[in-house]
């Protein structure tokens, strides 16, 4: 990479807080809208996003907790392989949506200088760390 086009990307903390303005509160708050909530403050959305980060936490925890609980999830599990249905659709479509989404933000210059800016920083704490 030139020094011209290191020069032109953004610090990493300014890249990260562009990433998390640009894609994830975006996200976020988009879905939220659909379901009738919007922040009135900058204080409403950063508790919303606290709560967001705690209940994703919770909803980790409680999907572990019960991941061996179920008497049927065996059977399931062998029929969603035989039909190639349920997890597997819902990963594809999932998958498919990601890389729309990705596509399109990566049209972005800022999300797009954002995102080499993390990766170059990353490549620099690689290669200190291989060299040490």
């Amino acid at each position: 990479m030139s020094n011209e086009n290191q020069a032109s990307l953004p610090e990493p903390a300014d890249a990260y807080n562009n990433l998390f303005e640009g894609v994830h509160a975006n996200v976020f708050f988009g879905k939220l809208a659909n379901h009738g909530f919007q922040p009135q403050s900058e204080k409403e959305a950063a508790d919303l996003l606290q709560l967001a980060g705690r209940l994703r936490h919770v909803e980790d925890n409680e999907k572990a907790a019960n991941a061996n609980h179920s008497r049927f999830g065996g059977a399931l599990g062998a029929l969603e392989d035989a039909t190639g249905s349920g997890a597997q659709t819902a990963e594809l479509a999932e998958s498919q949506a990601i890389k729309a989404a990705a596509s399109q933000l990566a049209e972005d210059p800022t999300i797009y200088n954002s995102v080499l800016s993390l990766k170059a920083a990353e490549a620099a704490v690689l290669a200190q760390q291989g060299g040490n």
